[in-house]
């Protein structure tokens, strides 16, 4: 029995209707001649891949079963028909005529197109159009797209560069985001741009990526040599043995049988190398013949970053020419040291320099110029499998538990108008809930022992029920220390809390170790954590952080908060690999299979949320729809009115799309927002600051205008994004949750939302009426309306700017100094006076930071205590529940505390009088807010 595949679905040929019998054939017969076929829909201005698109929209809506492109543009129409159709005069006057009625919109290399094919799935005719007496003739298999290059002759041959004639990358052998790196970095160099950045999560295949490129580079591309650099020698030794192991040549030979492998000792050894593997420290010596410190047991030093250190320089006498390597392969190009180290990749001018890693940081997207080519997240590789997800498991200590807003809403099932599909997730809108029910971020070294029994107590009731009880097999975790006493501390309370699991109430020897700069050979450590049975627990600093490979890792414990996004991806990153359920067995014995690994949180590490920019306008008045604009400007027709019309779609997108699909939409673009590329096109246009070279015909170049789309029009998984999110969602509840609410957000984002926080204060101060008050210092009572008002205008500038998310950031910049008070978990979280505080310290009117609530006592003591006001016992009681109302709500009238508290109101009015009680609040008011009356 015969089976193809359609589209990624396989059929049993028998089961098919003849004419889709031939059709199956013939994308067969394209697709093993270097053809990719495509729907039309899928159609993108593809600078490398040779295209056959079926069913091309032509003139008069006809439309032709396929029609080929180079580079972009038709050259080729291929009529199908069912194996009984013979293939007579009425079929080839067909495909000739559709070879004359291409839309205007569509670019042609040549019209009417030069070359027919008609094809029944077996026989299979071709006739040059360019002939003096054309006519049909037989061949045994389709043309190449390099063949069809060579064949159409100088006049359309001359036009041509290297790269279309290359072969399809081919998804065979490679995973999906390898297969979109190579393509669109293919596509990148042939934009004319020559450096680009590869963004793959950890574990998805960064080395064998990089000996794709090259191999194809050195095959295809005319280079000559490659460099790839590593961060590490071990790393080096790793590459040369994934060279040397990679098949997916043309002869189906190893790399390295095929070009010389060298890993660089000095320049004379380099020799007839096609790949040379170095680490940058060793390529400066060998370019300048000095000897640079670089220790071969790659014991790595837990340092910052984002410390700058000394620049080297290439002076003298350098010993390889600039134009020595054509190619530059970084691999970790986050790293800082490339910035010391940056004038050795700079000296070799004229290479194309690609950047591999897994947690791209500023500097490197400056360093290659925001040309990221692929974006392959950690969450994507999860979605695809490629790595084990994660499932937090949360431990709260008593302390920490309190009441206030939680930031992640409710389950929600969303389904898309687009696709149809659904998936249940989490509601990233903030929403209110009762104090109990709010979740807590608190790290206190004091309950390290806490958190370390909540874990130990998790292990076989929550997380792995299923398992054996078996101490001495627990899965293997790894728990992250703030610093090294911190890790020390750590262990001890592994020893205290697991001690009574075991003989003599005494730990196995190896059961649970540091692995840190100061505990002896890291490497080793590393090695025995990965292999050993009887090691089960690791506490490091960073020294596992990053670049480590643990596959039978299950759990990591973070008993440290990260400001860094890229520390913290590359921390997940240990536990997310993927293990063989033999192999996992083989270290620990009572598990089944890794499907998961559990972040267990004991910092509310898991909640620092991004924020959002500000949503543009809507579009003008649509002339296309926007599936149908994608595809002219797919196809080159890009004058003004279309761009414009492009730019109004993304400005109406960002604007009412949510903040999680707005993020995978800019994701998927990369190196550019949807914001910013409806802005780029806006200016590009706009009369003021037009820059474009005049749109004449759809055959010309127009390339700016090509280039200026081409982040979206070249990634088709991000035109289909924005083709759902134009098309909107429904969301159904699943189920009501509670989050943590934010806290410990980098110096760096914490100082991003203040100032942006300030800049509103300052800017508003004569336009909301709170603000108003509070700049000038007027003693006037702040009423519950104008603080709603305030927290709805701070909401409508800023989405993030909640109360206990702002006092997190001041504490964060602050709370060294003893300025900021933490919010009181059980009382202070959900108070809306803590707006004026805010504001307060914001206007710097105002040294301290703390909440009125905690004040509460003092002020109210001074208010009762003027001589004129006496209270019964039970009246004091009753006017300070009134006054812990206004201190939590602001000032309010008769009537709202009659409508909130109506028995507190019924007990006021023989206190004060019906005509009394409104002052007497407002003087309250002004106590408890100012301490004193003016």
């Amino acid at each position: 029995m015969a089976e193809y595949k359609i589209h990624h679905s396989t059929y049993d040929l028998d089961s098919l209707l003849p004419e889709q019998k031939a059709r199956v054939k013939i994308d067969q017969m394209l697709k093993d001649s270097g053809w990719t076929v495509v729907p039309r829909d899928d159609f993108t201005p593809d600078a490398v891949n040779a295209q056959a698109v079926e069913e091309n929209l032509m003139k008069g809506n006809l439309e032709a079963d396929y029609i080929l492109y180079l580079d972009g543009k038709a050259i080729a129409v291929l009529e199908a028909k069912r194996e009984e159709n013979k293939l007579g005069l009425e079929v080839a006057e067909q495909a000739q005529n559709y070879g004359n009625i291409l839309p205007d919109w569509v670019q042609a290399w040549k019209t009417p197109l030069p070359f027919i094919f008609l094809c029944n799935g077996d026989l299979l005719l071709f006739k040059d159009m360019r002939e003096a007496k054309p006519s049909y003739k037989v061949i045994k298999k389709m043309f190449t797209p390099k063949e069809i290059v060579n064949l159409a002759g100088d006049d359309i041959k001359s036009q041509f560069a290297k790269l279309p004639a290359l072969p399809p990358v081919g998804p065979k052998g490679l995973r999906e985001c390898q297969f979109e790196a190579i393509t669109n970095l293919e596509i990148s160099f042939k934009q004319g741009l020559k450096k680009a950045l590869i963004v793959l999560a950890t574990g998805a295949g960064k080395t064998f990526t990089a000996c794709t490129a090259a191999y194809r580079l050195l095959n295809y591309m005319g280079a000559k040599r490659v460099l790839f650099l590593v961060d590490r020698n071990n790393l080096g030794k790793q590459a040369e043995g994934e060279f040397g192991t990679y098949k997916l040549t043309e002869t189906g030979n190893a790399f390295s049988d095929e070009y010389i492998v060298h890993r660089l000792r000095n320049v004379e050894k380099i020799g007839n190398a096609s790949v040379v593997i170095s680490t940058i420290q060793r390529l400066f010596a060998a370019l300048t013949g000095q000897e640079v410190d670089e220790p071969d047991d790659d014991e790595e030093m837990e340092h910052d970053e984002d410390t700058p250190g000394k620049q080297v320089q290439l002076t003298g006498n350098v010993l390889l020419p600039p134009d020595f390597f054509d190619v530059i392969i970084i691999d970790e190009c986050h790293r800082s040291i490339y910035g010391d180290w940056q004038q050795v990749l700079t000296y070799f001018s004229n290479a194309k320099i690609i950047g591999l890693t897994a947690t791209p940081t500023p500097e490197a997207e400056a360093f290659f110029n925001k040309n990221r080519v692929v974006n392959y997240t950690l969450e994507k590789s999860i979605a695809d499998g490629v790595n084990v997800p994660p499932r937090v498991y949360r431990i709260k200590t008593e302390i920490s538990e309190a009441g206030g807003t939680l930031k992640d809403g409710e389950k929600v099932k969303k389904v898309s108008n687009w696709t149809g599909q659904s998936q249940t997730q989490k509601q990233k809108e903030e929403k209110q809930f009762t104090k109990t029910e709010i979740d807590r971020s608190v790290v206190v070294p004091s309950q390290i022992e806490t958190v370390v029994r909540a874990y130990k107590d998790s292990i076989y009731e929550s997380l792995y029920p299923e398992r054996e009880k078996n101490w001495y097999m627990i899965p293997k975790t790894l728990f992250f220390a703030k610093k090294e006493s911190h890790a020390q501390d750590i262990l001890k309370a592994i020893e205290n809390v697991f001690k009574d699991e075991f003989p003599d109430k005494k730990l196995p020897e190896h059961f649970a170790q540091l692995i840190t700069c100061k505990s002896g050979n890291s490497n080793q450590l590393i090695s025995d954590f990965r292999n050993n049975k009887d090691f089960r627990i690791a506490i490091t600093v960073t020294l596992v952080a990053t670049g480590t490979d643990v596959r039978p890792l299950e759990i990591l414990v973070f008993m440290r908060d990260i400001n860094s996004e890229v520390l913290y991806t590359q921390m997940k990153g240990r536990g997310c690999r993927t293990i063989a359920d033999d192999k996992l067995r083989n270290i620990t014995t009572n598990a089944n299979s890794k499907d998961c690994y559990y972040l267990v949180d004991a910092v509310g590490v898991t909640e620092h949320e991004k924020s959002m920019p500000t949503p543009g306008k809507g579009p003008g008045k649509k002339v296309l729809s926007l599936k149908d604009l994608l595809e002219h400007l797919a196809h080159g027709e890009v004058p003004d009115e279309n761009l414009s019309l492009l730019a109004g779609y993304l400005s109406n997108v960002n604007k009412k799309a949510e903040a999680e699909d707005l993020i995978e939409l800019n994701e998927l673009l990369g190196s550019i927002t949807v914001k910013q590329l409806a802005m780029n096109i806006y200016e590009a246009i706009a009369p003021e600051t037009y820059k474009l070279p005049e749109y004449k015909d759809i055959n010309d170049e127009n390339t700016e205008r090509k280039i200026l789309i081409s982040a979206l029009i070249n990634n088709l998984k991000a035109r289909k994004k924005l083709l759902e999110i134009n098309a909107g969602f429904i969301k159904i509840a699943v189920e009501k949750t509670d989050t943590l609410i934010s806290a410990g957000f980098s110096k760096e984002q914490a100082k991003h939302y203040i100032d942006t926080f300030e800049k509103y204060l300052e800017d508003n101060k004569d336009e909301v009426e709170a603000l108003r008050i509070l700049y000038n210092q007027e003693k006037i009572a702040i009423t519950y309306s104008m603080l709603k008002d305030l927290e709805k205008k701070l909401i409508a500038y800023n989405n993030q700017f909640k109360s206990e998310f702002l006092w997190t950031c001041y504490q964060t910049l602050d709370g060294e100094t003893g300025n900021v008070k933490p919010l009181n978990k059980e009382t202070e979280l959900g108070v809306l006076t803590n707006l004026i505080q805010l504001v307060r310290y914001g206007y710097k009117i105002e040294k301290e930071l703390v909440s009125l609530k905690r004040r509460f006592g003092s002020y109210f003591n001074l208010y009762c205590g003027q001589a004129w006001r006496k209270f019964t016992p039970e009246q004091v009681e009753i006017v300070q529940q009134i006054a812990e109302y206004i201190v939590q709500n602001g000032c309010v009238t008769n009537i709202e505390l009659n409508n909130a508290k109506h028995d507190l109101f019924v007990k006021a009015i023989p206190i004060f009088g019906p005509d009394k009680l409104n002052s007497e609040m407002q003087t309250i008011s002004k106590y408890l807010f100012y301490g004193k009356v003016a």
